[in-house]
């Protein structure tokens, strides 16, 4: 049900308003800032709407800056639930320990933990020419599969936030960077050479 807006509605209110959010993911995500100010200044933007019917349009929108809002120090309010500090640690395409009950015949439960199941291996990648150990899940052994190779699921996975998988990346990232440079430096001494042999 849309109710009537002020004149002067703030992003967060109407975001507040027209969509439901984990009030306890905002304030994770918002603690993370490099400032409060910072933080402010982003969510108070101002919108003024001049008619109702201007307002159903624009929600997706306001939406989805205000997600960019919270996506403030690489945290959002997906991310920012809790994880082990193995989790963190490997290549574990989101899996972590999770609990829960061993029941008997007689129906008694009794607590217990599920592990992920989980490697040391070492991984090629192309990019780097080299196998890189991590500690890693079978689940992440075929999504890395599915995507081709390491490098490709350490570029696209959203899990791959800190730890073993992020050093690799800044790794690839910084070698596809260089790898870029010294073509562009070789076409371009390419491209010279062929213009003196056309002047000459």
């Amino acid at each position: 049900a849309y109710h009537e807006t002020s004149k002067h509605s703030t992003l967060l209110d109407i975001a507040l308003r027209y969509r439901p959010i984990n009030m306890a993911s905002i304030c994770r995500a918002a603690t993370v800032a490099a400032s409060r100010t910072q933080v402010q200044s982003q969510l108070r933007v101002q919108w003024t709407p001049s008619s109702i019917s201007e307002t159903l349009p624009s929600i997706s929108c306001l939406c989805a800056h205000f997600d960019d809002a919270l996506n403030i120090g690489g945290v959002t309010a997906a991310s920012a639930r809790h994880r082990s500090n193995r989790s963190r640690r490997g290549l574990y395409d989101g899996k972590d320990v999770r609990s829960g009950n061993n029941v008997s015949f007689s129906m008694k439960a009794t607590r217990r933990k599920f592990k992920p199941n989980v490697f040391r291996k070492r991984l090629y990648s192309e990019t780097l020419d080299e196998m890189v150990r991590f500690h890693v899940t079978t689940s992440a052994l075929r999504s890395i599969d599915k995507a081709g190779g390491l490098d490709n699921y350490l570029l696209s996975s959203k899990h791959v936030l800190e730890g073993e998988g992020l050093m690799a990346k800044k790794r690839i990232v910084q070698r596809k960077k260089l790898m870029a440079r010294l073509q562009q430096k070789a076409a371009e001494a390419s491209d010279a050479a062929s213009s003196l042999q056309e002047h000459q």
